[in-house]
């Protein structure tokens, strides 16, 4: 009889404790939330400063190298970001800057070249506003 009371006593205890756990995972899953909100708003701002970049296509030597070394740096940050959409549009800007690399683009085709480029950044401007409230 004397055990029956005591696990009734452990079973009473126990449910308070209990109940702090489904708080403690709910608390855990909206700090998960916020950490995804911040490390997109991160990347936003790295994805917005390095797709940024526009080469100078009168110095077309410069421009490659130049534009090799951002489109490298896209690269990375795509690998590093979590959210697909953002991912995407980083691969389609590195794309877009592997076309000046590797001598595609020259002061001819730039025109057409840097409007289509403008639209690419011009999505993650747009992906990113998501996060930013903008």
């Amino acid at each position: 009889m004397r055990a029956g009371k005591q696990l009734i006593v452990a079973a009473a205890l126990a449910l308070p404790v209990l109940a702090g756990c489904g708080q403690l995972q709910e608390t855990q899953e909206q700090l998960d939330q916020a950490q995804q909100g911040l490390d997109k708003a991160s990347a936003c701002l790295d994805a917005v400063n390095v797709a940024g970049y526009t080469p100078n296509l009168a110095d077309l030597d410069r421009a490659q190298d130049d534009a090799r070394a951002k489109a490298d740096e896209i690269g990375a940050l795509a690998q590093r970001v979590g959210d697909k959409t953002l991912q995407d549009n980083l691969l389609d800007v590195q794309a877009s800057l592997e076309q000046v690399a590797t001598g595609q683009v020259n002061l001819q085709n730039g025109l057409n070249w840097s409007q289509q480029h403008l639209e690419k950044t011009t999505a993650i401007a747009s992906t990113c506003s998501d996060v930013t409230g903008g």
